[in-house]
């Protein structure tokens, strides 16, 4: 007899512990895009300054530099995670 399981119910296969932790690299770089790239880039666009945590580490970007510099943090945290996802699909 064989029993069959829906996706939900199916028994975890030897791969899924290394999928979990792609995920959860995953997650801190979508934190850190979110954090050094978007929230800097909105604050810029509205206030016209970035936060304390952006100027420590980026010191204080001016001109165009305060819009390249949250994008380029933005495109790196989206090119690591689809590396990462390709790697997952591999394992």
């Amino acid at each position: 007899m064989r029993v069959r399981y829906s996706d939900k119910e199916a028994p975890l296969s030897k791969n899924s512990n290394k999928t979990r932790s792609f995920d959860g690299l995953q997650g801190a770089c979508a934190l850190i895009g979110i954090t050094f790239g978007g929230i800097p880039l909105i604050r810029w666009t509205i206030t016209g300054e970035h936060g304390a945590l952006f100027r420590w580490i980026f010191e204080n970007p001016s001109g165009s530099m305060a819009y390249v510099a949250p994008l380029v943090v933005i495109a790196a945290a989206v090119g690591v995670i689809a590396a990462l996802e390709g790697l997952k699909r591999r394992a």
